[in-house]
């Protein structure tokens, strides 16, 4: 049986999108907004809606947490708000998802940056109070709106793009890795997804250099692939088994070393991960692991290397690493331990 879960009900990009989407939501009464610092300095002064009563949560501080989106989801349904609006990065995304589902609320989301891989997906990461993936959830029914402003996302630094590129370069490896599991046969969607995942690719390696130099042609091109191509792979294998090792090593990263994990950037540190696991699957329609860490490296200026991520590379670390990317990968702990010490 296929089932895909559905990202985004209406998805808006270009110069304006905050207009589109203070026009789609007139007549709303109230509203509940979620967002970070940055992203919220961003979005209030750009966003207008006549009329309506709109609150803010007060900034996110550091990762999203069911806590945190329990408190605000009681504080939206005190404040009679009808809509939850979630302006910033990728936590801001996942926290106001997370308050729209416990308060029963429609979400309406605003990215201020285009490092962002699951605004226009049902999907929501959590983590605890260390800063650790507690679990992957959803909502039940597909995100009421994306608006990605390309005159907001301009303002963002070159580096949050960039980052945002490497992150989503794991959707051609881990669809690749997910193909090798024999309980995901190749139905038409994994194929489909496989397709769209070299397509990303062959956005990325064309447009990305233009686009972090400031062409604005290249980066609506970047910031589409990000929002939305990515988004579309997402919810194809939503499903499904994957061995998502990239993001297996960011999350170990994150349990074992947080003074490291600090440092970074997310995609910056999934991008070593999609090394690891390029390693481990071969070369993917012509991209090679050595492509890939030419391009992260020259073009990206993202790390590829333990070495670049302040990593150590000792015998235990490397085990208790490869350990963690083996129990949520379902991968021997000796092949893991093997392909990150190529690192």
């Amino acid at each position: 049986m296929i089932e895909i879960l559905q990202g985004a009900a209406r998805y808006v990009q270009g110069p304006g999108a905050l207009s589109r989407m203070a026009q789609d939501l007139r007549g709303l009464e109230s509203a509940f907004v979620v967002g970070g610092e940055r992203g919220l300095a961003a979005f209030l002064p750009a966003f207008r809606l006549e009329g309506a009563r709109i609150e803010t949560g007060g900034p996110l501080a550091g990762k999203s947490t069911w806590e945190q989106a329990r408190a605000l989801a009681e504080r939206a349904v005190r404040a009679d708000a009808q809509a939850i609006l979630g302006a910033g990065g990728g936590a801001a995304m996942d926290l106001a998802k997370a308050v729209a589902a416990l308060s029963g609320r429609r979400v309406y989301l605003a990215p201020t940056t285009a490092a962002i891989c699951d605004a226009a997906t049902t999907l929501i990461a959590l983590y605890d109070g260390q800063g650790r993936r507690t679990g992957a959830y959803a909502l039940p029914r597909p995100v009421d709106g994306v608006y990605a402003d390309e005159a907001l996302l301009a303002k963002a630094p070159a580096r949050t793009l960039a980052a945002g590129i490497a992150d989503g370069m794991a959707k051609l490896s881990e669809t690749a890795s997910a193909c090798l599991y024999p309980d995901n046969p190749p139905e038409p969607r994994w194929r489909n997804a496989m397709a769209q995942a070299l397509h990303l690719m062959d956005v990325y390696f064309s447009c990305a250099a233009d686009a972090l130099a400031g062409d604005e042609t290249a980066r609506s091109e970047v910031v589409y692939a990000n929002l939305q191509l990515v988004s579309a792979i997402t919810a194809t294998g939503s499903n499904r088994r994957t061995g998502e090792i990239a993001h297996a090593f960011y999350n170990g990263v994150t349990a074992l070393f947080p003074e490291q994990r600090a440092r970074f950037l997310h995609g910056e540190i999934v991008g070593v991960g999609v090394l690891l696991e390029m390693e481990m699957t071969g070369t993917i329609a012509g991209y090679t692991r050595k492509s890939a860490a030419a391009f992260l490296r020259e073009v990206l200026a993202c790390p590829t290397t333990l070495s670049d991520l302040g990593l150590p590379a000792d015998e235990v670390s490397l085990a208790r690493l490869s350990a963690y990317i083996s129990e949520r990968s379902g991968l021997s702990p000796t092949s893991v331990v093997v392909a990150l010490g190529t690192l």
